[in-house]
C-alpha cells in the first residue's frame, strides 16, 4: 500500500504558481528576454531609418527608449498570462 501524499495525483496543477513547474519559469525567462531583444532591436532599427531620412542623429536613442517602454509593458502582460493573471 503506498502512501496517498506521495502520490503525483494528489499534487496542485493549477496555473498560479511558476514554482511547481520549472519548465514554465523558464519558458517565461525566455520570452522576457526575446521581447526584451526584439523590442529594442526593432525601436532601434525604425530609429535609425528616421535618422537617415531626416538627417538627425538621435532618433535611433529615442527608438530604444521608446522599444524598452514597449517591452517594460509587454513583459508585465506575459508576467500576468504566466501566472494566471494573480502577479503581485
Amino acid at each position: 500500500m503506498t502512501n496517498p501524499s506521495h502520490n503525483d495525483n494528489n499534487r496542485n496543477t493549477d496555473n498560479s504558481s511558476l514554482g511547481d513547474n520549472p519548465w514554465r519559469a523558464m519558458g517565461l525567462i525566455g520570452s522576457v528576454g526575446g521581447t526584451i531583444g526584439a523590442c529594442l532591436g526593432l525601436g532601434y532599427w525604425i530609429g535609425h531609418k528616421v535618422d537617415q531620412a531626416q538627417d538627425t542623429g538621435y532618433s535611433s536613442i529615442v527608438g530604444m527608449a521608446l522599444g524598452f517602454v514597449i517591452a517594460v509593458f509587454i513583459t508585465i502582460i506575459l508576467i500576468k498570462a504566466f501566472t494566471g493573471g494573480k502577479a503581485k
